[in-house]
């Protein structure tokens, strides 16, 4: 009898968690693509004039989705990238840096610092009338700040890479400082040294595939967290072409309605490659369990 009823609550508290689940999370994202799809698609709006597609070819052809869509998975691809080979090497290189305090604390300050403030600084230290400018000054590299190469509001998105690889290195470093430890890959790499190979080699055979093996969800969770980024390419991007967010913003903030739908296509173009790459990632996930 103890049984059954330990049985029935738990089932009520499976429900119960899956009903606030729905409640919380599923029924508000639902309802927020359905109301970015209809507004963007003029079947409802302050301004609507009923269904039309000609929102969605604004947005490609003047709107700047198209340059959009291929900057912003291109910078969060090279700051992954960047993020990934870094935060590995020195996992690889040092991974009893993982005991020492210091480096923790390094690592940690980063994480703690806003992305608003990360974009103050590295603008600060980038921009032509800033410390490595100043520095180049100094040292008679440059006799102007007009001289100093423009690494930050630039075609290259240097500035923007540079602070969001700042922000991004320390979280996947910290990631795989303690895979390192929960996966006990010291001591695969220590079994492959008793076999004869050698240090370095065991490290780079066996510690980074099974790095890269536990590591692919949280590079794709990178990859979006720095796709979504808004304050780092806000302040340190250039008017055009932006990246989602800024694009984003800046057309559901203007002052004509009748851009406005075009936010909205931007939005649900964004939900739909978080999508796809949430997708990819539960896949990949499934196929190697």
């Amino acid at each position: 009898m103890a049984t059954s009823c330990g049985h029935i609550r738990c089932n009520l508290g499976q429900w119960f968690g899956l009903l606030l689940l729905v409640i919380a999370i599923v029924f508000p994202m639902c309802w927020v693509i359905g109301y970015s799809v209809l507004y963007s698609l003029g079947g409802i709006g302050a301004l609507s004039e009923g269904w039309t597609l000609k929102h969605w070819h604004a947005a490609f052809t003047v709107g700047g989705l198209r340059e959009s869509l291929l900057v912003s998975p291109l910078i969060a691809g090279i700051v992954t990238v960047i993020a990934v080979a870094v935060s590995i090497g020195i996992v690889l290189i040092a991974p009893q840096s993982r005991h020492s305090f210091i480096v923790l604390a390094t690592l940690g300050i980063p994480l703690a610092t806003p992305a608003a403030v990360v974009a103050v600084m590295t603008y600060q230290i980038l921009s032509p009338g800033g410390l490595v400018a100043r520095l180049c000054f100094h040292a008679g590299w440059v006799t102007s700040p007009s001289q100093f190469p423009a690494l930050v509001n630039d075609p290259w998105a240097i500035g923007i890479i540079v602070a969001q690889s700042c922000t991004a290195i320390p979280l996947l470093s910290l990631f795989f400082l303690k895979t390192w430890t929960t996966a006990r890959i010291d001591r695969y790499c220590q079994l492959a040294q008793a076999l004869g190979a050698s240090q370095a080699r065991s490290r780079w055979r066996i510690g980074l595939p099974m790095l890269l093996s536990r590591g692919r969800q949280m590079i794709i969770l990178t990859f979006l967290l720095n796709l979504g980024s808004y304050e780092i390419p806000l302040l340190l991007g250039r008017q055009s072409p932006q990246m989602f967010s800024v694009l984003t913003q800046r057309r559901f903030g203007q002052f004509n309605l009748l851009e406005r739908p075009q936010a909205f296509v931007l939005a649900t173009t964004y939900v739909l490659l978080v999508g796809i790459g949430v997708k990819l990632m539960l896949a990949w996930r499934r196929s190697h369990e």
